[in-house]
């Protein structure tokens, strides 16, 4: 049997252990020099602590995963391997498959029922190794790619604010065994703060070059410890499902860091349907914790979300005065500067917010003239790609929050 090899060869020149997918190599050329460390230390202060929440995942999804971190990372670069079992059953925990895999893997296993996705993340973070700088969160599907891991943590060393995400490439559903390149865009929010992944500069070409998200999609990232903490991630108001990623957003954006996806590092990922979740998720939680990000930072623009989620008006979120106060104490711009200077695609759509489906003679303008666009919810149109004003590079990008000192 061929050895597993347990350097870490990041580069994928070495033997991989029996029975691993190999990807194949996504990334643009001139990624050479994006994964050096301007300081000239090679990261060797920059301790990782990879992050893995887990629920009801299939073994062979965890295996593929963690075959793929062990084979591309270099270990030096390593603190831990932290799974977090959420609630599973005994069947489901794999502990004694996953320390077999490293010395590195750890097993954090809270109780059943589970707590979700958002607690179980902070879990996690507060039990990570005291060596750690840089906490990576992955996900129990995917498998990363060839030196995945240090482009982003040359953008952490160039700005230790950023929040950094590597480029998605796409796993099939039905296919863990596949792995085809991801397809241009960025992230960012729609008005009742669902996810949407677009394009609106309609780029074609890939570049090595990092560019500037308007989001986080919340589940596949890396940012420093301290920059974490700073933060106050995540709202503890929150429960199950469903937010992390807008509490993630605002805060970096708003409150002095940025968000980047950085191409030349690459992740699959299995996207899943929701009838393919292994799990159930509480819809009304998820709208509830939409309910309290809404309330807490969209300001002047609140009657925007409310026009397309309604029912949060009569919903009991909570207290968010904590919230409220962290916002101040950090000084955090507004929601106007954020559509003026990160999500321009967001702030054009405002004037279009509309609710698909709804009859036009019953609720007038509310609804929406004809379908919801493609992959969208709340507009029957998209920004033209000349009225768009792309975001800046990432190392050009100036803004008027206060910069922490990390």
């Amino acid at each position: 049997a061929i050895p597993l090899v347990s350097s870490g060869s990041s580069d994928g020149r070495s033997m991989p252990p029996p029975g691993m997918v190999m990807p194949p190599d996504t990334r643009p050329p001139g990624c050479a020099e994006h994964r050096n460390d301007i300081e000239g230390r090679g990261f060797d202060d920059l301790r990782v602590s990879i992050i893995i929440p887990y629920r009801l995942e299939r073994w062979e999804h965890i295996k593929g995963s963690v075959q793929s971190i062990l084979y591309f990372t270099p270990k030096r670069l390593l603190s831990e391997i932290l799974f977090v079992s959420d609630g599973n059953p005994a069947e489901s925990v794999h502990i004694h498959e996953l320390r077999a895999m490293s010395k590195l893997i750890t097993v954090l296993a809270l109780p059943s029922p589970g707590e979700g996705l958002i607690s179980a993340k902070m879990r996690a973070v507060g039990a990570v190794s005291l060596q750690t700088s840089v906490l990576v969160f992955l996900e129990p599907h995917i498998r990363v790619n060839r030196q995945w891991l240090e482009p982003l943590l040359a953008r952490i060393r160039k700005r230790p604010t950023v929040l950094a995400m590597p480029f998605l490439d796409i796993i099939p559903v039905h296919d863990f065994n596949s792995y085809m390149p991801g397809t241009l865009g960025h992230w960012r929010f729609e008005w009742n703060l669902n996810l949407a992944y677009t394009n609106p500069a309609n780029v074609q070409e890939g570049s090595p070059e990092p560019f500037l998200s308007p989001a986080t999609s919340g589940g596949i990232f890396a940012i420093r410890k301290d920059w974490w903490e700073t933060l106050g991630l995540y709202d503890h108001g929150m429960v199950g499902w469903g937010g992390d990623q807008t509490d993630a957003t605002f805060k970096v954006w708003r409150c002095g860091g940025q968000i980047e996806i950085v191409p030349c590092s690459r992740v699959g990922h299995l996207f899943r349907t929701p009838q393919d979740r292994p799990y159930d998720v509480d819809v009304g939680q998820v709208v509830k914790n939409y309910g309290r990000m809404a309330v807490v930072w969209l300001d002047d623009h609140l009657d925007t979300f409310l026009k397309v989620k309604p029912e949060v008006q009569d919903m009991d979120i909570g207290d968010v005065s904590k919230s409220h106060k962290l916002r101040e104490h950090l000084k955090c711009q507004n929601m106007s500067w954020y559509l003026e200077n990160v999500d321009r695609e967001m702030r054009w759509e405002e004037t279009y917010v509309c609710v698909p489906g709804c009859s036009r003679q019953a609720y007038g303008d509310l609804c929406c003239e004809g379908n919801a666009d493609v992959g969208r919810a709340t507009v029957d149109r998209i920004i033209p790609v000349n009225e768009y004003e792309p975001l800046p590079h990432p190392d050009a990008f100036k803004d008027g929050a206060i910069k922490h000192e990390l």
